[in-house]
């Protein structure tokens, strides 16, 4: 029985997901503005929706990890960035969802976690098959839409 093949990839964060954030964003702002609240009480919340959002942006569009490989022998190795140098890592897929164009995989490493957004956008329509089949094969802990398959 042959192995599964070695699938290695760049990661960077999906455009779309982004810009589905921001306005959500935006959107929860413009729900705030338009309640029966007290006006000091909307303005503290905008001020809390405000800071949450760039925050969450920031971390979204900047993400530790920057490339995974997961191996033939089903180990995976992460490339992290960290005070703007790169190292690599050992990390465990703990599990992964296929939802429709959506694969969201989580890794675990020693001091660290991630999820993965995978959308079109960000992966290559040739990887995507790839991992799918990797990861109906390989038994990993995953989720399937029944419209993804």
């Amino acid at each position: 029985m042959r192995s599964a093949p070695a699938i290695g990839f760049e990661y960077k964060p999906s455009r779309v997901l982004a810009i589905a954030a921001a306005l959500l964003i935006v959107l929860a702002g413009v729900a705030i503005w338009l309640s029966g609240v007290a006006a000091w009480l909307k303005s503290v919340l905008e001020t809390v929706v405000a800071i949450h959002g760039v925050w969450s942006m920031r971390c979204f569009l900047r993400p530790h990890v920057r490339g995974v490989n997961w191996r033939s022998d089903g180990s995976v190795s992460i490339r992290l960035e960290k005070s703007g140098s790169e190292a690599e890592m050992q990390a465990a897929l703990r599990d992964a969802r296929v939802l429709g164009p959506l694969i969201v995989l989580h890794l675990h490493w020693p001091r660290g976690r991630a999820g993965l957004w995978l959308l079109p956008d960000n992966l290559d329509a040739d990887t995507r098959r790839r991992l799918c089949a990797r990861l109906a094969l390989d038994g990993t802990r995953m989720s399937v839409n029944a419209d993804s398959v």
